[in-house]
């Protein structure tokens, strides 16, 4: 399923959350080093799908449910919406030349991490293709039923406000 938001819209949204991180309560008996482990492992695996042109790979780091909210507003729901529109968009960029995931910080509630940071992609792209995929990302994982920690929502942001 595909919509779109505007930006007034998704900023509250992560506004929103990030405050709601900040308020919560106690978390579960998942520690921040372990979390952040999970995290890690997933933004890596972000990093070598897009180095690898590889689709699905990205997908995999997305819980079944997850929702992805793009820069433009786009809102794609589920592994397998996300897994699509990410292939669409490696037909036209072709495989990253370089890519990184850069957590500025990560606040745990209960069963939710919510990690905020920065991304950069670089590609040799094919005729018309982007050359680059770079921005802010507010993320809010939660931790699955076997103990591992996808993401569950994700809205990407331009890379400075206002631009």
């Amino acid at each position: 399923m595909r919509n779109r938001l505007p930006a007034t819209v998704l900023a509250t949204l992560a506004a929103a959350a990030i405050g709601a991180a900040a308020l919560a309560g106690p978390s579960d008996s998942s520690s921040k080093a372990e979390v952040r482990k999970w995290i890690e492992k997933g933004n890596a695996q972000w990093v070598d799908g897009y180095k690898r042109g590889d689709a699905a790979l990205v997908a995999e780091a997305f819980a079944p449910d997850a929702v992805n909210v793009g820069k433009d507003g786009t809102v794609d729901v589920g592994r397998e919406a996300i897994q699509e529109r990410t292939r669409k968009y490696m037909e036209t960029s072709g495989p990253a030349t370089r890519a990184r995931a850069d957590i500025a910080d990560l606040v745990i509630s209960g069963n939710l991490a919510y990690e905020w940071g920065t991304s950069d992609a670089r590609f040799a792209p094919k005729p018309g293709g982007p050359d680059k995929r770079a921005g802010r990302y507010l993320t809010c994982w939660k931790k699955q039923p076997d103990g591992s920690w996808k993401i569950f929502r994700n809205l990407s942001l331009e890379a400075e406000p206002g631009k």
